[in-house]
């Protein structure tokens, strides 16, 4: 009995479960308990507790093999699940192969398959080894760690997760997909804040996206802010996006890239390369929808083409990539190097691939004005 009181003041609680004479049979009778020191007390389904000072239930531990320390002032735990608890409900729930309770419970190391499911948003997070500390409101788990929540799945080689807030952060070697739309994200280091839908990471990214097996975008940044409600990255910083059909470059230092509308806007200077044609055009704002490959850039846009070189200067226009028609408005400057020729006007409609140029001028009711260039 005394033992029994030991491992109550050790974990704060209550024990429900029998003691096991070292020299008898436990209930599983191909279990024989031999050569245990004294200082030790087997229990089979013991079930142990932990309440706060004002007699709230804070978790609760079940495991059918307890083997409780009075030198160590520890209890070790095989086959656990527990609970942990927030004004009288499961919040968190957890199991593993074994568990070892220390600092009067308030502190639990999981090893071996262990498995946590937050109650509340049906996040379950795996690995093979995990230190528990209720009073804290923290979990934190290393080893073969991977992780799942409706429409994703991670892995890291580290995560802390906040039972109070339900935040996750994850460290080390991280890769969070995306199922419909399939898009996988690499970084460093990751806070996913659940209840939001976000996920907020300042180290490099590296994101991919994919239909089916095929790659359609690679994206590179600094870091930024993922809304998985809306589909949207929000990226900082050293911003560049590859399309592979058609083959575009994209570059800017802040944008918003919403992945299933294939869109991205960016409120500051953003460049756009034709690698297979060499044409570069860069704008003061601008955006670009990556299904219909057509671009809008405004507020001051300048453009050229290395091949039959020609550069151009407006303040607003929009470029049909399939078709690789211009369409310039206000203060329009076009100037090719062979022939050597300038136009200027208020207008510009550029074909490309036909090297056609078609500027007009109609200002103030003036007669109208056009000015045609073609070397076809």
């Amino acid at each position: 009995m005394n033992r029994l009181l030991l491992l109550s003041g050790l974990l704060l609680g209550v024990c429900a479960c029998q003691p096991v004479n070292r020299e008898t049979k436990s209930e599983n009778p191909s279990k024989v308990i031999t050569g245990r020191s004294d200082t030790e007390l087997l229990l089979n389904n013991a079930i142990l507790e932990q309440s706060n000072s004002e007699g709230n239930l804070q978790w609760k531990i079940k495991s059918e093999v307890t083997i409780y320390s009075d030198d160590r002032k520890t209890a070790d735990l095989e086959r656990v699940t527990g609970n942990l608890l927030q004004d009288g409900k499961i919040i968190l729930k957890v199991k593993g192969d074994r568990a070892e309770v220390k600092d009067n419970g308030n502190l639990i190391f999981l090893k071996g398959n262990v498995v946590a499911t937050d109650t509340r948003n049906q996040t379950i997070i795996q690995s093979d080894l995990a230190e528990w500390r209720p009073l804290e409101d923290i979990l934190v788990l290393t080893e073969n760690l991977q992780g799942s929540h409706e429409n994703i799945n991670l892995r890291g080689n580290r995560a802390t997760y906040f039972t109070d807030t339900e935040n996750l952060e994850l460290l080390g070697e991280v890769v969070v997909d995306t199922i419909n739309p399939f898009l996988r994200l690499e970084t460093d280091r990751l806070v996913w804040y659940i209840p939001q839908e976000k996920i907020i990471g300042n180290k490099p990214w590296r994101v991919v996206r994919y239909e089916g097996t095929v790659v359609t975008e690679r994206l590179i940044s600094d870091g930024g802010e993922w809304d998985l409600s809306t589909k949207t990255l929000t990226l900082t910083k050293n911003i560049e996006l590859i399309s592979l059909a058609p083959p575009i470059q994209i570059a800017t230092d802040s944008a918003k890239w919403n992945y299933e509308k294939s869109t991205i806007i960016s409120d500051r200077p953003i460049q756009i390369f034709d690698r297979q044609r060499q044409i570069r055009i860069t704008g003061n704002r601008g955006d670009m929808d990556l299904t219909t490959n057509i671009a809008n850039l405004t507020q001051g846009v300048k453009g050229n083409r290395k091949i039959n070189p020609a550069k151009f200067y407006a303040d607003d226009l929009t470029w049909n990539i399939p078709t690789q028609i211009i369409d310039a408005r206000g203060n329009v400057f076009y100037e090719q190097s062979s022939p050597p020729l300038q136009l200027t006007g208020d207008k510009a409609v550029i074909k490309i691939e036909e090297n056609n140029a078609v500027v007009s001028t109609d200002r103030n009711n003036k007669r109208r004005v056009i000015s045609v260039f073609s070397d076809r």
